[in-house]
């Protein structure tokens, strides 16, 4: 009898060891609490079709901002280096701001009344466009046609010939040419400065850049300011394509 008991003894303990052994055991996946409601993580937004490469400055683009020069800060340093040397395009004589005169472009700000025709182009310059279409009939056509949002139309004319007066303050007339697939313009700036552009595709086809180069009368105190547009479908635009 004695023996039996030690025998239950012993078991109840084995029990009891068991037990504090299965309390003691690593727990078992577990479900995470609900999230409280608003904190799930927004999907993605969906992502626009990407506009086919292309293989020169033709069709519709869109401002890149953030790619692009700022021009106040532009000619900023254009002002602080001409002081440093006792020229320089941010004072007045040149009708630079110090920041842009066009109004409704990217940068903002509020066009100033504009001076002569030079300094009105100038001051649009300095505020680009948010969008562009560039139109030419075929790769002969001596012209190409550019249309923006201001309800503007360019015509780069790259076969020499002389550009009269213009009269009509939505069209603007621009002597040009080709240096292979860049299109180079040849325009004065205010004060018999020298104001040029070019526009040409980026290497993988899917943004056209902008250069605008100022300089004075004798070629001096440079101003340059570079611009990118992403390539957009034409019918994106915010105005009529053609």
């Amino acid at each position: 009898m004695k023996q039996f008991g030690r025998v239950l003894i012993l078991n109840g303990a084995c029990l009891v060891g068991f037990s504090a052994l299965w309390a003691q055991a690593p727990p078992g996946p577990l479900t995470p609490p609900p999230a409280p409601p608003g904190s799930e993580a927004a999907p993605p937004p969906p992502r626009r079709p990407e506009v086919p490469a292309r293989k020169n400055i033709l069709g519709a683009w869109r401002f890149n901002k953030d790619d692009s020069d700022n021009p106040r800060d532009r000619a900023r340093q254009s002002q602080d280096s001409g002081s440093s040397r006792g020229g320089g395009y941010g004072g007045p004589r040149i009708g630079f701001p110090g920041g842009p005169m066009g109004g409704g472009g990217p940068y903002g700000g509020s066009r100033r009344p504009p001076q002569d025709d030079e300094a009105s182009r100038l001051g649009d310059l300095m505020n680009p466009v948010r969008e562009l279409q560039v139109i030419r009939r075929n790769e002969n056509d001596p012209e190409v046609e550019m249309i923006d949002d201001r309800e503007h139309r360019h015509i780069f004319y790259t076969d020499g010939r002389k550009i009269e007066k213009q009269k009509d303050p939505s069209l603007e007339e621009v002597a040009a040419r080709w240096d292979e697939n860049r299109l180079v313009t040849d325009e004065k700036a205010p004060h018999n400065g020298k104001l040029s552009r070019t526009f040409e595709i980026s290497s993988d086809g899917h943004q056209l850049l902008e250069t605008v180069h100022v300089t004075d009368s004798k070629g001096k105190n440079p101003i340059t300011i570079n611009y990118v547009y992403d390539a957009v479908e034409a019918s994106s635009l915010s105005f009529p394509a053609h």
